[in-house]
């Protein structure tokens, strides 16, 4: 389901306190409360979700140096 969805350009599995990140591209707070509201927590296996906002970008390198 969350393959499906527009807004969602990444989404990992990942060991921790939570099972899955995802990245999302939303135009602003209301176009993210739409799709938190409407899209996300409307899923049937989402039983509930943290949000974090960036700030701004310190590094965006996909560089790996070996």
């Amino acid at each position: 389901e969350i393959k499906q969805l527009q807004e969602v350009s990444e989404c990992f599995h990942v060991s921790g306190d939570y099972d899955y990140i995802l990245k999302i591209y939303v135009k602003d707070m209301d176009e993210y409360r739409d799709f938190m509201v409407n899209k996300l927590t409307a899923l049937k296996h989402i039983g509930s979700t943290y949000s974090t906002f960036t700030i701004g970008e310190v590094k965006n390198s996909n560089m790996i140096i070996l």
